[in-house]
């Protein structure tokens, strides 16, 4: 076989190589598109006294596993909540799912998608509630209410405010809230808070971090 004999073959089978990963790609993304069974589990999550149902990490590319998610708890449906009650009995409530939260999933820098199914019978029950935080800007805690966010420093001055039907926020290692004009702050806050939690359910998710 001489050099140019050689070169051809290389080159066709780096074109067959090629070829298969395409092709493999394509039917693998069709595969996700008409994708019938979950990918995913829940479990019950709770604000307080408030419970939440949660999926497990999605594949934030993954739409049709979204759609899954959101077909299964549909707005406006009744769910059986089951739990321990004061008394240490079980005890079950019928709930309704009133919205539907998107957030960012650890697995940085390729987070996955975390989807929560939130319930009409808690609507607007964490509001007023302020949280003290580490942020940009020198702010010092976040307040709440139904109308929306507002972020103040330590003279309780309002640094940056943002309604919640224009709330963007990003919840990776800190969080990043925009509302979409003008600048952005960010700010840590402590682990377990219900800070994130309530973000995620009235804010809309915009992945900021990277």
């Amino acid at each position: 076989m001489d050099d140019d004999t050689g070169i051809l073959v290389f080159l066709a089978i780096g074109v067959l190589v090629l070829v298969g990963i395409v092709v493999f790609g394509i039917l693998s993304s069709r595969r996700k598109k008409k994708a019938t069974t979950p990918t995913w589990t829940v479990q019950t999550g709770w604000i307080g006294e408030q419970p939440f149902i949660e999926s497990s990490d999605l594949a934030a590319d993954d739409k049709r596993q979204e759609e899954l998610f959101r077909q299964a708890y549909p707005l406006g449906a009744a769910l059986t909540i089951r739990g321990i009650g004061p008394d240490g009995e079980p005890t079950e409530r019928e709930v309704h799912v009133s919205r539907i939260g998107r957030s960012l999933r650890a697995g940085f820098p390729q987070a996955k998608l975390g989807l929560t199914a939130y319930f009409q019978e808690w609507e607007s029950s964490e509001f007023p509630v302020t949280f003290p935080v580490n942020g940009s800007d020198k702010i010092v805690q976040i307040a709440m209410d139904t109308d929306g966010v507002n972020a103040q420093d330590a003279a309780g001055a309002t640094v940056w405010t943002a309604p919640w039907s224009m709330l963007l926020f990003s919840n990776g290692p800190d969080i990043v809230l925009a509302a979409g004009t003008g600048k952005n702050v960010r700010f840590e806050y402590t682990n377990g808070s219900a800070l994130e939690e309530i973000l995620i359910k009235y804010g809309t998710l915009e992945q900021m971090h990277f």
